[in-house]
């Protein structure tokens, strides 16, 4: 065990320290170990690295724990903190084998998302307080004051509400430009948008996805253990293009702040084999608390109907992400309605560029019906999905997404989001986060005023909706999925929607009225398909459907159907 304290010296920096244990650490027994105990780390020494990461920003990173190709590597500690100054990100593991990071706490001096508080409105004005770092300069605030600062140019103000920590039910967001802005006694002034918010307390999203917690890339058998992220820019932990990942007992929280990670707390990208997360504490976060998906790219070829073909990255934010293989299989489907109509194996693979990678296939098996541009899945990125025992509670975004699974299990989980707790999707569109789910359970979960933000894109505590521009007669894109044994408080309102899925079952559940969260039904458009005369469970385009034993499942049922209502389709 090499001990992080034996590096430390007057005379260097605790990073030229961290890159000295780390060294000795993957030369020596594979273990590198952080002491009870608060630490400091600065850009300064740390090396960098160009990255690509699902979902979040490409650019030069600085990593304060860079591992490439280690094998049977520890990091632990005694729940030591760690703390980051500037732009830098804790640690980036590629191509790493049977690797485990516990015990240890990670936070940042500096805000990404910084806390507003409003201080006095008069004469169009309003003046607010941060507490952390910023400055006015040239009529603009600055937060880290580099390249990368604020490169939207505006800032979003979003209501916070004190007592309950969460963002103000039913309260809007507002954006305001970065200019013009004035200062005066150390307090920050703006065009004056906040009558009747009925709040003094804001947060405000000033930067890309730029410096996500920790990153795994290409790597196998992970573990996360009892690990504590307080903070990040971008995703909080990120595991992509992996295999057999389990994410333990791991908690995303903010500290001293309203905040935690900008957005999602758990993030899993095109993974293999199985992925466990189990008893974590999710809050805080800008978007969702677990999102796990594969990937849809685009097959085209240089030459319509001639040779080199290759995959295209639906979303600016997958390029340079690529998890296929020799020996893989390309499903390919229809755009319009999501039906798979051929399959093709990948002979071999040929890195391209960010955008691409070429791909050899038998062209003699692509049918005529191939379109330029159609989505194809690489089958075997279709892992197993255990969530068991987690809170989620954030602040904005759902609590599980999972989508381009073999076997999905939640249970034992209790939900609290802005969106819905659980969203099954499947999206060719926007995203491109595949793909169907085979068959899915969950059970004995408390959803807990789940979607009560009518600006979330969903209507229900638990939907399914898949984004397809039609649905095909006697094709159901999902297969099984089995909803069972839940408890729902929430208000008046459709409870579980479910579409185009071939068998559905809705069972053993109870409802609980709240009006604490009082319903709006959302206006715009969305990923919803039900109404105000939708039952408590709804389905469209199903085949199987059972419905039974939902205790208070009648008293939200707006139609007036009973509550053993069954629909085929």
């Amino acid at each position: 065990m090499v001990r992080f304290t034996d590096f430390l010296q007057s005379d260097i920096t605790e990073s030229a320290a961290l890159q000295q244990a780390l060294k000795a650490a993957v030369a020596g027994d594979k273990h590198l170990f952080f002491p009870a105990g608060e630490y400091h780390f600065y850009p300064e020494g740390c090396p960098q690295r160009y990255c690509y990461f699902s979902n979040n920003d490409e650019g030069v990173k600085t990593i304060a724990m860079l591992l490439d190709g280690v094998d049977d590597f520890t990091v632990s500690g005694q729940g030591a903190l760690l703390i980051f100054h500037g732009r830098i990100s804790p640690l980036y593991a590629f191509n790493c084998r049977n690797l485990t990071v516990e015990g240890i706490a990670v936070d940042f001096a500096d805000s990404f998302v910084s806390d507003a508080d409003l201080v006095e409105r008069k004469d169009g004005i309003a003046w607010f307080k941060f507490p952390g770092q910023h400055k006015v300069a040239g009529g603009k605030l600055i937060f880290t004051d580099d390249f990368y600062d604020n490169m939207s140019g505006m800032l979003p103000f979003t209501a916070y509400d004190r007592e309950r920590q969460e963002i103000m039910h039913c309260a809007p967001k507002i954006t305001i430009p970065n200019s013009g802005i004035l200062f005066r006694d150390g307090l920050v002034g703006f065009e004056d948008r906040f009558e009747g918010i009925g709040t003094d307390a804001f947060i405000i999203k000033h930067e890309l996805r730029l410096c996500p917690g920790m990153v795994f890339d290409r790597c196998r058998d992970i573990v996360v253990n009892n690990v504590t992220l307080y903070h990040a820019a971008g995703m909080g932990f990120l595991i992509q293009n992996s295999e057999n990942c389990r994410v333990e007992s791991a908690v995303v929280a903010p500290r001293n702040r309203r905040t935690a990670v900008s957005d999602d707390a758990l993030h899993i990208t095109d993974c293999r084999g199985k992925l466990q997360i189990i008893n974590c504490k999710l809050s805080g976060t800008l978007d969702d608390s677990i999102n796990v998906h594969g990937v849809y790219r685009k097959l085209k070829s240089r030459i319509p109907g001639g040779k080199m073909y290759y995959l295209e990255a639906g979303h600016y934010q997958q390029q340079g992400v690529f998890n296929v293989r020799p020996g893989d299989h390309l499903e390919l489907r229809k755009r319009e309605n999501g039906v798979p109509y051929c399959t093709l194996e990948v002979k071999d693979v040929h890195p391209a560029n960010k955008a691409f990678v070429i791909v050899d296939i038998d062209e003699s098996k692509l049918p005529a019906e191939f379109t330029e541009g159609d989505p194809a899945w690489v089958l075997e990125t279709q892992a197993e999905l255990e969530v068991r025992g987690c809170v989620c509670r954030s602040l904005r975004g759902r609590g599980v997404l999972a989508s381009g699974l073999k076997k999905v299990h939640i249970s034992g989980c209790r939900f609290h989001s802005s969106g819905a707790g659980v969203f099954v999707s499947g999206d060719f569109s926007y995203w491109y986060e595949s793909g169907p789910v085979e068959k899915m359970i969950i059970e004995d979960n408390f959803f807990d005023n789940c979607n009560c933000n009518p600006n979330s894109a969903t209507r229900e505590p638990l939907a399914v909706f898949p984004e397809l521009r039609s649905l095909q007669e006697g094709f159901c894109y999902h297969g099984e999925i089995v909803v069972r044994n839940n408890h729902f408080r929430a208000w008046q309102q459709t409870l579980v929607s479910m579409m185009s899925v071939s068998k559905a079952e809705v069972s053993g559940n109870t409802f609980e009225a709240d009006e604490r969260y009082r319903h709006e039904f959302r206006t715009q458009a969305g990923y919803f398909f039900t109404d105000k005369s939708s039952p408590a469970a709804a389905f469209l385009h199903c085949g199987e459907v059972k419905v039974e034993n939902n205790a208070g499942f009648g008293s939200c049922d707006f139609s007036g159907k009973s509550e053993e209502y069954v629909e085929k389709s």
